[in-house]
C-alpha cells in the first residue's frame, strides 16, 4: 500500500512543479531535506511535503509551528534561469499562487502582507521562505522554496505565543479543509506564475500581488536592524520593493520586518 497520500496528484515530467512528491511523515524540516536531495541531483520541480516538522522554520530563522496531521509543510526545488538578482522576486510570486490558491479554499479572506506572509481574514495562515543550495557556478545550483500553511488547525492547537496573531483555513471559515487538494491548486498556480516570472518579469504579476496586499494604505513601521522607518505603504515597485511615504518623504524598502499599526489590537508581525 503507498503511504504517500500526494501521489494522487503528482503530474507532468521533471521541471512542473509537483511531477514529483517526496512525501515523508516527519522531517526536522522540509528545506533541510530538499537542500540534500539538490546535491544527489533531484530534478527541478520536485516538492518535499512533512506531515509534521520537529524543527521547522520561517524567515530570520524564526521556528515554524508544525505539528502532525493538520496543514501543510512543503519545499519545491527550483532550477530556475533567472538571474540571482531576482531571487526576492521568487517568493512574492509564490505569495500571489498561494493566495490564489487558498482562495478557493476561503474565498473573500485572503491578503498578503509583505514580504512574505499570508492572511486569512486579517491574521497570518503562513508564510513563505526562499533560499538558495549549492553555488551558481554549479550544475547543483537550486532556489529552495519553503511554504507552510496552517490548513485544519484549531485555536486550541495553537502556542500560546502565535495565537492573537495567527489562524488557519479552518478556523477562518469554520470548515476543515483538504490539504490535498490545496496542495493540487496550489501546484498549479504556483506553475503558472513563477513560469510568467521566468517569461515576462515580475512587472506581469506586480498587480496581482497588489491586488491583494494587506498594507496598501496602512500606516507601518519597517524594522531592519537597528533602522525603524514609519510611514503609509504606497504599494510595491517593479522589483517589488516596499514604497512608503515616510516621515521624510518617499522611501523604497528592499529588506525589514514591518509592522501594522493597530493589527490584533497591537503592533503586528
Amino acid at each position: 500500500m503507498d503511504d504517500n497520500p500526494y501521489r494522487a496528484i503528482e503530474c507532468g515530467e521533471p521541471g512542473r512543479i509537483g511531477w514529483r512528491v517526496r512525501y515523508y511523515d516527519s522531517l526536522p524540516s522540509t528545506q533541510i531535506k530538499a537542500a540534500d536531495l539538490v546535491t544527489t541531483g533531484e530534478p527541478t520541480g520536485t516538492v518535499v511535503i512533512a506531515d509534521c516538522q520537529t524543527a521547522g522554520r520561517g524567515r530570520l530563522g524564526r521556528s515554524w509551528h508544525s505539528p502532525a496531521g493538520l496543514n501543510l509543510y512543503l519545499s519545491v526545488i527550483l532550477r530556475t534561469r533567472l538571474a540571482p538578482s531576482m531571487y526576492p522576486q521568487i517568493s512574492l510570486v509564490a505569495g500571489v499562487a498561494a493566495t490564489e490558491a487558498l482562495e478557493s479554499f476561503a474565498p473573500g479572506l485572503v491578503a498578503l502582507k509583505w514580504p512574505n506572509d499570508l492572511w486569512l481574514g486579517g491574521k497570518k495562515t503562513g508564510g513563505i521562505l526562499a533560499e538558495t543550495a549549492g553555488t551558481q557556478s554549479t550544475a547543483d545550483a537550486a532556489v529552495l522554496l519553503g511554504i507552510g500553511i496552517n490548513v485544519n488547525l484549531d485555536r486550541d492547537q495553537m502556542t500560546p505565543d502565535i495565537v492573537a496573531r495567527a489562524t488557519s483555513v479552518r478556523i477562518a471559515t469554520g470548515k476543515p479543509c483538504d490539504r490535498i487538494a490545496l496542495a493540487a491548486a496550489l501546484f498549479e498556480r504556483l506553475n503558472r506564475r513563477l513560469g510568467e516570472l521566468e517569461q515576462s518579469g515580475f512587472g506581469s504579476i506586480r498587480p496581482l500581488w497588489e491586488r491583494y496586499s494587506a498594507l496598501t494604505g496602512k500606516r507601518v513601521t519597517v524594522i531592519n536592524g537597528s533602522e525603524r522607518q514609519t510611514g503609509v505603504v504606497k504599494g510595491i515597485d517593479s522589483d517589488g520593493a516596499l514604497l512608503l511615504d515616510g516621515e521624510g518623504g518617499p522611501e523604497r524598502i528592499i529588506a525589514g520586518d514591518v509592522s501594522l499599526e493597530g493589527a490584533y489590537g497591537q503592533d503586528g508581525e
